[in-house]
């Protein structure tokens, strides 16, 4: 049986929130649109991103990952690289350790740092590829 957009998030939601990666989050792991508008804090946010319906569902999660900015002794916000690397590290064995029975989970391309203009913050773009078995 086919999954809709909200159970995969949700799936992948509980998936992290209980890996390694997850539990590292020194702020909260949110849905989609659940993230304070304010927040400051380390956050994780996971959101479906699209899927095709067919005897192999697959479809892509994207994955958010905040890092509040360091500032330097100049005064300039920065990104905090040390903790990037770390949480980046987390995400790969998060990949290669995946061991759900239903979904087969695969990077869709290397996690990397962005900045987030309207927020003033850095964040990890992550986007996993899933193919789920669907008969």
């Amino acid at each position: 049986m086919n999954k809709t957009e909200m159970q995969i998030e949700r799936d992948f939601y509980s998936f992290v929130k209980n890996s390694d990666w997850g539990k590292a989050i020194k702020g909260g792991v949110y849905r989609s649109e659940m993230r304070p508008a304010d927040a400051k804090s380390e956050d994780m946010v996971v959101k479906f991103l699209a899927g095709l319906n067919e005897q192999l569902q697959t479809g892509v999660v994207i994955i958010n990952t905040y890092v509040p900015d360091i500032i330097t002794s100049d005064g300039r916000p920065v990104a905090d690289k040390k903790r990037i690397g770390e949480l980046q590290e987390l995400i790969l064995s998060f990949v290669e350790n995946s061991e759900d029975s239903d979904y087969l989970i695969e990077l869709d391309e290397t996690p990397h740092t962005m900045m987030n203009e309207e927020i003033n913050q850095h964040f990890i773009y992550t986007r996993l590829k899933f193919k789920l078995i669907t008969f």
